[in-house]
C-alpha cells in the first residue's frame, strides 16, 4: 500500500509520499547482499494462503532502513483536467528503537502550501497521529483518523505512512507478467478489528526484488477506489527505492504523479527535527 508517498499502502509513499503522499513518498528499502526474491509459489507449509502472506511479508520487510531523507515533486491533476497543482516537499523518516516510526513532511514550494507541513508518528501498535501548525490561528491541529481522506490532496493518513500492509491477510491469486516483469498477484483482506478505508487490496509483487509494482484498493462495495502504479525503481545506497509513481483517487477523480529527485538513507537525523517546535519554525517561514 504507499513513504511514506512510497508504499501504498506509501505503498506510498503511495510510497512514498510521500508514502502525505504516502506518496506521499514511499521509500522502499532492501539491504545490500540480499537477493530480494520472494518465496516460490510452491513453497511448503500452509498452502497458498501461507505462501501469499510470506510474499507480502518480504515486501513489508524491505522498508528497514534506519532513516531517510527524500526530496519529491508531486503533480496533482483535478477531476476537470483544468485543475492542476505542482508542489515540492522534503520527507524525513526515522525508525525508533522502541518501534515507533516518525515522519516529517515539509512543503518547500509553493510557499503558501507550508500549512500542509506535517509531523507524523506511528506507534508500534499501528496508531497514527498527524500534527500540523496553522499560522492563521497560531495553533497545532492533530488528527488521529487513519481513514480521513483529506490528509493530503485526497489521500488518507494510512496511505501516507505506507498503507499499513500488515493489517491484511493475503491469498495467492496466481503468477503473471506485468510490464515484462514476472510477478505474484496477491489479494489482501482486512483482518478482523483492523481499521482501514480499504477492506480489500490487490498487489502485484515482483519476483525479482519483492517490490510492489501495482496496487489496487477496493471499497466496501467491491469497487476500485485507488490505484498505485510504480513507474521507476532504482537502488539507492543498497535499497530499492521508488523514484516515480502515480496514485489515482478514483472516487475524487484525482491523479497524483510523484517523482523523487534526491533520496538518502541511514542519515543522522536529530530527534529535534521531529518536534513541534521545529514544525512551527518551518511552517512559519
Amino acid at each position: 500500500m504507499l513513504p511514506a508517498m512510497q508504499k501504498l499502502f506509501p505503498l506510498i509513499c503511495l510510497g512514498v509520499l510521500l508514502s502525505s503522499l504516502s506518496g506521499c513518498n514511499h521509500e522502499v528499502s532492501q539491504p545490500e547482499g540480499t537477493n530480494g526474491s520472494a518465496p516460490p509459489a510452491n513453497a511448503p507449509a500452509g498452502g497458498a494462503k501461507a505462501d501469499a502472506n510470506q510474499i507480502a511479508q518480504r515486501y513489508i520487510a524491505l522498508d528497514n532502513s534506519h532513516s531517510s531523507v527524500a526530496k519529491t515533486r508531486a503533480s496533482i491533476q483535478g477531476a476537470d483536467n483544468g485543475s492542476h497543482l505542482d508542489v515540492q516537499m522534503t520527507m524525513y523518516r526515522k525508525n525508533e528503537p522502541d518501534g515507533r516510526r516518525l515522519m516529517l513532511v515539509e512543503f518547500t514550494s509553493p510557499a503558501d502550501e507550508r500549512d500542509r507541513d506535517a509531523l507524523i508518528a506511528v506507534s508500534p501498535q499501528g496508531d497514527i497521529e498527524a500534527t500540523r501548525y496553522v499560522q492563521a490561528t497560531s495553533s497545532f491541529i492533530t488528527a488521529k483518523n487513519a481513514t480521513d481522506q483529506d490528509s493530503l490532496f485526497g489521500l488518507t493518513l494510512q496511505e501516507l505512512v505506507g498503507g499499513q500492509n500488515e493489517k491484511y491477510d493475503y491469498k495467492l491469486d496466481g503468477e503473471e507478467s506485468y510490464q515484462s516483469t514476472p510477478v505474484y498477484r496477491i489479494t489482501g483482506e482486512l483482518k478482523p478489528n483492523a481499521e482501514s478505508r480499504f477492506p480489500r487490496i490487490t498487489v502485484l509483487i515482483s519476483k525479482d526484488n519483492s517490490e510492489a509494482l501495482n496496487v489496487e484498493a477496493y471499497d466496501s462495495h467491491g469497487e476500485v477506489v485507488r490505484r498505485l502504479v510504480v513507474n521507476k525503481l532504482e537502488q539507492v545506497g543498497g535499497y530499492w527505492t521508488r523514484m516515480a509513481w502515480t496514485v489515482e483517487n478514483l472516487e475524487q477523480k484525482k491523479k497524483i504523479a510523484f517523482q523523487s529527485t534526491d533520496v538518502k538513507y541511514d542519515q543522522n537525523i536529530p530527534d529535534t527535527v521531529f518536534s513541534r517546535d521545529h514544525l512551527k519554525a518551518i511552517a512559519s517561514r
